[in-house]
């Protein structure tokens, strides 16, 4: 039986693997926000962004739920190579087909959207979105790949040449073609169709694509339940900001300064998704395997995990306005106003790391897995209420706050889904303090002077060492002697 320390070693590498390739292609996008907010103003940016949550909904009706398939079948099939060829070159076959006609059904159905886009046009705005769809379903199913296969190095390569495109593509259509936001949307549509095609080249090893029947059975019937649990989830994402957009008395103005906000609360977004990204496969092995080695990895490392979000979400949020100062820079416009909602967006973010991690005992039973649909769908719904009467009252607040609270219910649900799912023993009573400790950072902290901010973080610190320090310790002692 493979050591807890070993495992942890392998977590950690593979999941700081993944941060880091997310962090260099967030990072990169942190340093051309200042580029983008000189060059367009609240509103435009905010008009940006409402085609960006449009083609956020479209991706993943083109996916189907394929890469969740993908992550949990690969376990099960990757011990013969043929049927793993069979499994990724039918999802690809999927993939590519479902975009074509969801590109031509949206834009013969813009006019139908007027009013649910803000009156963006079709031409050149929303034509320059749609452009996106093809490329980016692809390159998420090659990544989804790359994470069930643990080929991190890969996958992190992937991500950061796809950011060297997209900074190529940024200069040609915003300075030599002196597009504007059209140009940011053109610049992500070469850079995800240069990348997805790249990686297919890379994890197709020369074979061709194709559809087996009855391998897209098995991919539907488990993706499937999954299709309306991922449109939930990007409901989540678009609500606030296109309801921020409708809404006379703060327009596309105040949903550029949200979406700033969002932007950079997705600092703590990227290590959460990055650690999950290696936790999912990890915990589907150990589910297979348990009966060998029990669940004292899982147990120790569940903790591991939410606790590294832990810390970037009180350092996000307490820095918070620094940061909206650097991404501010060069602009003559006031963002200010997005410093106020960065802690709240993160700490809806720290609240989805409990999610992230029971999300993974719950796809590891096909029985269960299929109500996580139902689960999200509702909360889903209480997002979309919540924003429609709080937004009025309280603008970008209402939305984050509103955002927040739903993920709470979305996290306490799954989690009740998990223990259906697997009796698996985490720490319960630790992640239940740990929770609590988190908003009290952010009450002590928030709003105050820089110095009482590092105390605050200081402090936070001390106490989760308290609370975990051997754990801990020996987890971060593990990677640095390795």
């Amino acid at each position: 039986m493979k050591s807890t320390k070993s495992a942890g070693l392998r977590l950690l590498r593979e999941g700081g693997l993944y941060t880091f390739g997310q962090l260099l292609l967030r990072g990169g996008n942190f340093l051309l926000i200042p580029l983008y907010l000189d060059l367009l103003d609240p509103a435009d940016y905010g008009a940006f962004g409402v085609v960006k949550n449009l083609v956020n909904l479209l991706v993943p009706l083109a996916i189907f739920g394929q890469t969740h398939s993908l992550l949990r079948l690969g376990v099960d099939v990757e011990r013969d190579e043929d049927k793993r060829h069979k499994l990724l070159s039918t999802v690809v076959t999927w993939v590519l087909a479902t975009s074509g006609i969801l590109i031509a059904g949206a834009a013969l159905a813009w006019p139908l959207l007027h009013d649910w886009i803000d009156g963006v046009p079709l031409w050149p705005l929303g034509a320059a979105g749609l452009a996106i769809v093809a490329g980016q379903a692809l390159f998420n199913v090659v990544l989804a790949w790359l994470q069930s296969d643990g080929r991190a190095e890969v996958h992190t390569l992937l991500n950061g040449g796809r950011w060297f495109v997209l900074a190529a593509g940024i200069f040609l259509f915003m300075f030599v073609l002196d597009l504007r936001a059209e140009g940011i949307l053109l610049a992500m549509a070469v850079s995800f169709a240069v990348a997805g095609a790249v990686g297919l080249w890379l994890v197709m090893d020369g074979r061709g694509l194709g559809a087996d029947r009855s391998t897209l059975r098995a991919t539907l019937a488990y993706g499937l339940p999954f299709l309306p649990h991922t449109i939930g989830m990007i409901l989540f994402t678009v609500t606030d900001q296109i309801l921020l957009a409708a809404h006379e008395s703060e327009g596309l103005a105040s949903a550029g300064v949200y979406l700033l906000a969002t932007q950079l609360a997705s600092a703590v977004y990227v290590l959460a998704m990055g650690l999950q990204k290696a936790w999912v496969p990890f915990f589907l092995r150990e589910d297979r395997d348990r009966e060998g080695q029990g669940w004292e990895r899982v147990r120790l490392l569940s903790f591991f995990v939410v606790s590294m979000v832990a810390i970037a979400a009180v350092g996000v949020s307490l820095l918070a306005p620094e940061l909206v100062l650097l991404a501010g820079l060069f602009s003559d416009n006031d963002w200010s106003a997005a410093a106020q909602v960065v802690p709240i967006l993160v700490l809806g973010i720290f609240v989805r790391s409990y999610y992230l991690v029971a999300i993974a005992v719950v796809m590891a039973n096909k029985r269960i897995a299929r109500w996580i649909a139902v689960l999200t769908l509702s909360a889903a719904f209480m997002n979309i209420v919540l924003n429609l009467l709080w937004i009025p009252r309280w603008g970008t607040y209402g939305a984050a706050w509103a955002t927040t609270v739903s993920w709470g219910a979305v996290t306490l649900g799954t989690a009740l889904l998990s223990r259906l799912a697997r009796k698996v023993p985490f720490k319960l009573v630790h992640a239940l303090v740990l929770l609590g400790l988190v908003p009290a950072a952010l009450w002590l902290g928030v709003g105050r002077s820089l110095p009482m901010r590092a105390a605050v973080m200081v402090g936070f610190l001390v106490v989760l060492a308290m609370l975990d320090g051997k754990d801990l310790r020996a987890a971060l002692r593990t990677l640095r002697s390795r």
